[in-house]
């Protein structure tokens, strides 16, 4: 199964992922300018499809789906299979196309939202039930339409058609005249409802999250000096549990027996800063108490070195001890 998105432009056709470096996709709007503009990359491997989508020619989130279902993907997860997939030289495939900011809006939007329930179900082999239904319970959202591979969107206010992204439409062809051929798959089409989305979510980057990661190491590392490996590692464990009853993206790191920190988390770069800080936070509490650890002072130990980007994202301000950083 091939999944198949609308597009504007075809930047990079679809092609095997072997012969692609993704990660200089993602950060060719970094170094061209040309480049800075809004898209999405299409990544399929096997019957996963992930899609990273991209504004200003940089990544901002990531998804998936498969026949199972559809959510939020780590960017840094993406990253990691696609160059397993490389390496291994398997049949995956990879595009990158263009898209505006509406259309990404409303891709999003059937990815991150639950489907919206209808009170009875949508007839999408009968469009001329399905169109006046929408109008008159006066819709406003998104429709999805998919035949399994091919996705098209059609957003909707108060009940009537605004505009659609449609899935391998030629130009030439009218959008009624092209949903004619859509509505001829019958009982296979598939239509869902998802609420429109205001605003494009933001997903903390694999820079991002692998700065936690070293934060956490390092905090673990300090921690060890002062209290023995095996009570480092258990503090920081109570920490993350304690932390996850209000930050449930702490429970997506996993800490190693080796002390290795791992995990992919999926999260907006504040939820993410708001996690670990109230993990750390947690963990430096305990310290102080039953070791004699001085919080600051390890803190500005071990993010010295990554000071500005943890500064700019609002770390230290999160933390309750006043740092000479």
């Amino acid at each position: 199964m091939i999944y198949r998105f609308p597009a504007d432009a075809a930047y990079l056709p679809r092609t095997k992922l072997s012969y692609v470096n993704l990660p200089g996709i993602l950060s060719d709007g970094k170094r061209d300018r040309q480049a800075r503009v809004p898209g999405f990359v299409c990544v399929q491997l096997g019957e996963r499809c992930f899609l990273v989508f991209l504004r200003g020619g940089e990544p901002f989130f990531a998804a998936r789906m498969t026949p199972a279902g559809r959510g939020p993907a780590a960017l840094s997860e993406v990253l990691r299979l696609c160059a397993t997939e490389s390496e291994r030289g398997e049949g995956g495939q990879i595009g990158y196309y263009g898209a505006t900011e509406d259309q990404l809006r409303a891709m999003l939007s059937t990815l991150v939202a639950e489907p919206i329930p209808w009170t009875e179900p949508l007839e999408s082999a009968r469009p001329e039930r399905l169109f006046p239904l929408l109008r008159e319970r006066g819709f406003s959202g998104v429709l999805e339409l998919t035949d399994g591979e091919r996705h098209h969107y059609l957003i909707f206010d108060e009940g009537s058609f605004r505009t659609g992204w449609f899935a391998e439409r030629s130009e030439s062809v009218a959008i009624p005249d092209f949903l004619r051929t859509v509505f001829a798959a019958g009982a296979s089409l598939k239509a869902v409802l998802y609420p429109g989305l205001d605003e494009l979510p933001m997903q903390a980057g694999p820079g991002l999250v692998d700065l936690y990661r070293r934060m956490i190491g390092g905090t673990l590392r300090e921690l060890a000096l002062s209290a023995g490996r095996e009570t480092a590692l258990g503090m920081l464990q109570r920490g993350q549990k304690a932390a996850a009853r209000e930050h449930a993206v702490v429970a997506a790191f996993d800490i190693t027996p080796e002390g290795r920190v791992a995990g992919d988390p999926v999260s907006s770069p504040d939820g993410l800063t708001d996690g670990v800080a109230a993990w750390i936070t947690e963990v430096l509490i305990s310290a102080a108490d039953h070791h004699g650890v001085d919080p600051g002072a390890m803190i500005e130990k071990v993010g010295r070195d990554s000071r500005f980007v943890l500064q700019e994202h609002g770390f230290f301000a999160r933390l309750p001890w006043a740092l000479a950083i």
